[in-house]
Order: C-alpha cells, then structure tokens, then sequence
C-alpha cells in the first residue's frame, strides 16, 4: 500500500513539474509573443532567463542580420596590403564623377576619400559588394571588382592628400567627453581626438551632409553594417539634434 502511494506521490510530483514547464516556458510566453509582437522562441528565451543575444546565438542566425563578411584575419590583412595604388588609380577613374579626381568629392552628399585607411575602403567596398551596406549605385560599382581590384582601389584613394585641416572652434561635448549618463562613448575613443584615428573611418574633412545622411541611416537601422552595432546604438540613443550638431562641426574641420 505504502509503496503505491508513493508511486502515486511521484506521478504526482512529475505531473505537477511538467505543468508548471508547460504554463511557464510555452503557455506564458506565447501570451507574451502574442502582446509584445515577439516570436514565440524569442519569448521562451526571455522566460528562461536568456539574453537576446544569447538567443540569436542559439536560434539560425539570417544572413541578412550578420553586419559584414569581411573577417579581419591574416588573410584579409595581407589581401588588404597586396593593394597596388598605380592599379587602383585606373579603376578608380570611373569614381571621380561623385568622389573627385583626387578623392575630395565636389557634392556633399557624396563623402570624400582620400586618404581613408586601406583597410576602412577595403571593408566598406566589399559591404557594398555582399549586400551588407547597400546603395544601387555603390552596389553596381562594386559588383564589377574582385578581391584584388578591390584592395588596388582602397591602395589609391588611401594614398591621396586629405583636404587641409583647419579646427572650426570648441567641439560639441559628445566628441571628447560622449554622454556617461546615457553610455554614450565619446567619438574620440573610436575616430582619435581630431576625427581620425588608425584602422577607424576619419571623420575630419567629411562632408557634414553625408554624415549626417549616415548617422541618420545607422539610427533607422537602414545601415547596417557596423560589427557588434556600435554605431546603430550610439546613433539611436542621440538626439536629431545632437547628430545634426556633430555633422556639421566634424565637416567643417577642414577647407577645400
């Protein structure tokens, strides 16, 4: 008798256990997928405690959520050096419409180049190329280049003059000191004190209307091509205000 009770306990107990798994990790997070516009794995991942992050890393990744493929190991680097600029200067004629015949765009809206490390053009051409950054224009440029094409283009423009520079009065409080409060990093601790920094995108001489269209773009989400999506959160957590002001004092650091 004892030992069918017991039995009985145990079912019991199983039964109980089994319920409580069910209503916790499937019933109340599918209530919750429901109201929050989440998928269902999404919302079991949250009840058991896992991070979203840690749930993109668990689930099938897409392809289109990875930023880049540009993987920066030996093999890219010594791709990135093999770069030959006499070459690049040829292909790069057909840039000179929107970029300037020595990198320095005459139109806003398109950035300038000179200058800009190899490795920044190289990673950006190739973005262009996979479909992780994407503009119809650059897309179609970069489709026609292969691997080595696309390391002589970085080569040229990386090798040409940047516009003089000349420091248009006091920085906005974002690039040097960023906005602790808010976990804002300054732009200096990426793009160095002045707007450039080695291996990191200058951003002195910049058009300022181009950067502005950037830092839009990476707060909408419709850039996406910054590894670990550094800039979509520092851009999402600025103000219209604030990245307006820092696009216009970034792109007055130089004269043409």
């Amino acid at each position: 008798m004892n030992e069918r009770f017991g039995l009985i306990g145990w079912l019991a107990t199983f039964a109980v256990v089994v319920a409580s798994i069910v209503i916790g990790f499937v019933w109340f997070p599918a209530l919750q997928a429901n109201a929050l516009g989440l998928t269902l794995w999404s919302a079991i991942c949250r009840a058991a405690g896992i991070t979203q992050t840690a749930a993109y890393a668990l689930a099938a990744t897409p392809a289109a959520a990875v930023p880049t493929t540009v993987a920066w190991n030996g093999e890219t680097l010594h791709a990135v050096a093999s770069g030959n600029a006499e070459r690049g200067k040829a292909l790069a004629a057909t840039c000179a419409g929107c970029h300037g015949a020595q990198g320095i765009s005459p139109s806003d809206a398109f950035p300038n180049l000179a200058a800009i490390p190899a490795a920044v053009l190289y990673k950006q051409l190739d973005d262009y190329r996979s479909g992780k950054r994407q503009n119809p224009i650059m897309q179609g440029m970069a489709a026609a280049l292969d691997d080595q094409k696309v390391a002589d283009v970085a080569a040229y423009f990386a090798s040409l003059p940047a516009s003089a520079p000349n420091p248009a009065g006091a920085s906005p409080s974002l690039v040097a000191v960023g906005s602790p409060i808010r976990s804002i990093a300054p732009c200096a601790a990426c793009h160095g004190p002045f707007g450039f920094k080695e291996g990191a995108p200058p951003l002195e001489g910049q058009k300022g209307a181009y950067l502005k269209t950037q830092l839009d773009a990476f707060s909408a989400g419709t850039r996406h091509n910054d590894i670990n999506q550094q800039m979509r959160e520092i851009a999402r957590a600025l103000s219209p205000a604030e990245r307006d002001s820092l696009a216009e004092w970034y792109g007055k650091q130089h004269r043409e």
